[in-house]
């Protein structure tokens, strides 16, 4: 995949030595530390002036083709024609400015991105229970999967510390990791922005062309903001060190998303999305194919799917919303199979136009 020409790109430092005075016991006696480098990155969008965040240099154009796939402006890499890094008027010593030239005018985006621009110095990306109903008309709900093991979350903080060489030194950057559904670290980015650490690891994917592994992991909290950038890059399981915010666990659940905080000393919690998280409990099914995308669904709805004979593709797994798939799990559960296979027929019919197929029965009819 041909991704942009970047232009004059410069190598800033991630971290710098200072002087310290360091007390112990209550003695205190000079000392030498390392601390994270933050200064400002100005973005500019075909010659508009989109915004200022402050970041920590390096990886500078992952951080803005994440940023600009998170926001909706693009969507692979190919629609960035060039990035040039320009010395800024007033901090000569620095490579500050970043213009981006894209491939198509931006049109009507300038207006959500200009709002953006106006809430980016409070990170609160968009605020309010609103932007969830908004973000989910832009991206829908996930598709379901993949069913990892449970027993592998707890792993992925120390795997995640070994690819912090700054944090490391410094203790002061935050780190994003992306892994596959077998744990293995597929990339890291650091920054001293949360944010900016994820967009970082989702833009080297795109800059890359690469698959955008299925677990992300940041060494905070989960925001808002980190989740619905999963959200867009298709990231179905978010996990953090920390807690995540009441806005994150709403979006995670609408958006068909895993999410899990606290993941630290060989536990967490699960706010939203278990069904992808394999546990002790579960037995696998010894049917299913190694890559069954119907793994998702709870013992007791197929038992019942095959005493109604009715089949649910992924496609009209994918058409149902969010509160009909929890009712037909409940139905499976709690209620007697006709009702179950009604709700089914009406809701399927409803979404795609056409009935669920039926299977045959024993003797070949359906």
């Amino acid at each position: 995949m041909a991704g942009p020409r970047i232009v004059r790109e410069t190598a800033g430092a991630s971290a710098l030595p200072t002087e310290v005075v360091r007390v112990t016991a209550g003695v205190a006696a000079a000392a030498h530390e390392t601390v994270a480098v933050e200064e400002p990155l100005e973005i500019h969008l075909n010659g508009w002036r989109w915004l200022i965040t402050m970041r920590t240099p390096g990886s500078d154009v992952d951080l803005v083709l994440g940023m600009l796939a998170s926001e909706g402006v693009i969507t692979s890499a190919a629609e960035v024609e060039h990035v040039q890094f320009e010395r800024h008027p007033e901090e000569p010593d620095m490579a500050n400015v970043v213009s981006v030239h894209l491939a198509h005018s931006l049109g009507a985006l300038q207006e959500r991105l200009a709002r953006h621009q106006s809430l980016a110095a409070s990170s609160c990306g968009l605020c309010g229970a609103s932007s969830v109903s908004a973000i989910l008309q832009r991206r829908p709900p996930l598709a379901p999967g993949p069913v990892v093991d449970a027993r592998l979350l707890p792993l992925l903080p120390a795997r995640l510390l070994t690819a912090q060489a700054a944090f490391a030194s410094t203790g002061g950057l935050h780190g994003a990791g992306l892994f596959d559904a077998t744990g293995a670290l597929v990339l890291a980015r650091e920054d001293v922005g949360r944010h900016n650490a994820v967009d970082k690891a989702i833009g080297a994917c795109l800059r890359s062309g690469a698959v955008v592994p299925p677990i992300l992991l940041v060494s905070g909290r989960a925001s808002f903001e980190i989740v619905q950038k999963a959200l867009v890059a298709a990231i179905p399981i978010v996990a953090a060190v920390s807690a995540p915010s009441s806005l994150a666990v709403s979006l995670a659940a609408e958006g068909a998303m895993t999410l899990a905080g606290f993941v630290r000393n060989g536990g967490y919690n699960v706010y939203a999305g278990a069904e992808r998280l394999r546990t002790a409990g579960d037995r696998e099914d010894p049917d299913a194919a190694p890559n069954d995308p119907l793994a998702f669904i709870p013992r007791a709805m197929r038992t019942v799917l095959d005493e109604v004979r009715y089949k649910i593709s992924l496609a009209d797994w994918r058409a149902l919303t969010r509160p009909e798939r929890l009712r037909l799990v409940t139905l499976s559960e709690h209620a007697v199979p006709e009702d179950f296979a009604a709700y089914l027929v009406d809701r399927v019919t409803e979404r795609t136009g056409t009935a669920p197929r039926r299977l045959a029965s024993a003797d070949g009819t359906a």
